[in-house]
């Protein structure tokens, strides 16, 4: 494979709206910026219109509007991508290894993070799907959707055709997949057999997909990482905030039309003026789904719907997600047992003496002081979800932690997204948990497992002892470390415990 030049004959496929022309690196077809469907503002997506001869699909497509510019903190992941951005944003990406023969190959689709608000299908380097389908041998789609206010916003009380404005962003993720369905095969890709996989906001969006009947026949097993817990808010909330903003721009029931007039800048800038009241009032605007007729309500809150509650799932987090610990690593360094231990109780007063009784049991061979960056907020409702899961008895619930910490350079535990460059075997473009031994037994597991989930619906590998499913009866968790171990409940009272002496959540910039 020549690693630095594209192939001169480009591969051509016909979709069923018309060709498109992508490009060959080595032996993966990469087609890019790839519409799979089409919106008016605030209207769910409809088919894109067929289209005469060949459209060229060699540069990414634009992203969802951003609220707010870009600003990742300098641990977050890896080097992140600027895109144009655009409100016709519905397109998606495609890495396909070449196939013979007319074989299909499993598809595994990527859902990005952000929360329903913010980030994008390539918001870093290490979002490039070429290596799952260079080593991993599958197809690999990353998508495109509307977000935040665009995606968001509950104007059910200004007239039929927006009635399901409000879950217009997670609305495109099922025509991303209705698309990925019926033209996939064209790619190489199996119809019949795709995973979805999400992360932080991202794992949200798979367990919408679950939740909506109309995206169930489109794909067959899901992989939540860091996103189990809803985005909150409630219909009632929503309403009254879209009324405000509407308000401040002067659009009422009588004149709606002006709201396809009205800028993006305008609408944002409408939202900042009475988000203030807002919040004031009690009002809580999360720029997130809402539970209705069409999507069903997060699982953790409302179970599992009856279309897809069958369907296998990974459920993920890590033992260090958002830190809110000021301590530099020269400070870490220098700070005796008895310094953490006074470090500790202070921060979590009289559950001090329980919680760290209970991290020794849970995690004998960290040190004390790591307790300090456990996190609660997404551990507790990852675990409601999959017990939620696996009330179906079906005994192909899988649930994990990624607790490791590496040994030198004052790291912290696996922080959130610490293990998504691993999935996309992308280790190599971010600066984490790069050391010799360790972090290649990490990438080995975090692939492997994926990709054996993605075949044959199985994460159990040669890196991992036997992984067991979660039951109700049996709470197993996959806890991924220097050396791993399958334990059961190993953690609950600590991660109660920790919620609620914890000083402040432990939440950061982006979900």
């Amino acid at each position: 494979m020549n690693k630095f030049v594209f192939d001169p004959v480009k591969p051509v496929v016909e979709t069923k709206f018309g060709k498109l022309r992508g490009v060959t690196y080595g032996d993966v077809n990469i087609f890019m910026g790839v519409k799979y469907a089409e919106a008016k503002r605030f209207h769910m997506p409809v088919e894109q219109q067929p289209w005469e001869g060949i459209k060229n699909a060699y540069t990414y497509g634009p992203i969802s509007m951003q609220m707010l510019p870009p600003n990742p903190p300098s641990y977050y992941r890896g080097l992140h991508m600027l895109q144009k951005q655009s409100e016709d944003c519905q397109n998606l990406n495609i890495w396909a290894p070449k196939t013979m023969n007319g074989e299909k190959k499993p598809v595994l689709v990527w859902m990005h993070g952000g929360g329903y608000f913010a980030g994008s299908a390539l918001e870093e380097y290490s979002f490039d799907g070429f290596n799952l389908a260079h080593y991993g041998d599958i197809v690999f789609v990353s998508v495109n959707h509307r977000l935040n206010i665009l995606g968001h916003l509950n104007l059910a009380d200004y007239g039929e055709e927006f009635k399901n404005s409000v879950n217009v962003g997670i609305a495109d993720l099922v025509a991303a997949l209705k698309w990925i369905h019926e033209n996939i095969a064209a790619f190489g890709g199996d119809p019949e057999n795709v995973t979805i996989i999400g992360h932080s906001g991202g794992g949200g969006k798979v367990q919408c997909m679950y939740q909506i009947e109309e995206a169930a026949p489109y794909f067959q097993r899901g992989i939540v990482l860091s996103g189990a817990g809803g985005m909150g808010g409630s219909d009632e909330d929503s309403r009254k905030g879209a009324k405000a903003i509407l308000d401040e721009l002067g659009i009422t029931k009588d004149n709606i039309e002006k709201l396809y007039e009205v800028s993006y800048d305008e609408l944002v800038g409408a939202y900042r003026k009475v988000a203030r009241s807002l919040a004031e009032a009690g009002v809580r605007l999360g720029w997130s789904p809402i539970a209705d007729d069409y999507f069903r309500g997060f699982p953790g809150d409302v179970g599992f719907m009856p279309w897809s509650k069958d369907k296998p799932i990974i459920y993920g987090t890590t033992l260090g997600e958002f830190s809110n610990v000021k301590l530099t690593a020269e400070e870490k360094e220098a700070m005796t047992e008895a310094d953490k231990i006074a470090f500790l109780k202070d921060r979590y007063g009289e559950g001090a003496d329980r919680m760290m009784e209970l991290f020794r049991k849970a995690y004998p061979k960290h040190d004390i002081l790591d307790l300090a960056y456990m996190d609660s907020m997404f551990r507790i409702p990852t675990m409601k979800a999959a017990l939620k899961h696996a009330e179906a008895g079906n005994n192909n619930t899988y649930v994990f932690i990624a607790a490791y910490t590496a040994p030198e350079d004052g790291w912290i535990p696996v922080w959130h997204g610490g293990e998504v460059c691993y999935i996309f075997m992308n280790e190599d473009r971010v600066f984490v948990l790069n050391e010799a031994i360790y972090g290649q037994k990490f990438a080995n597991i975090f692939s492997t497992m994926t990709l054996n989930f993605v075949k044959h619906g199985d994460p159990n590998n040669k890196y991992l002892p036997e992984w067991k499913p979660l039951t109700t009866d049996h709470h197993y968790t996959m806890v991924i470390d220097r050396e791993c171990e399958l334990r059961e409940a190993f953690d609950e009272e600590l991660v109660e415990l920790h919620s609620k002496y914890n000083p402040r959540p432990t939440f950061g910039p982006r979900l």
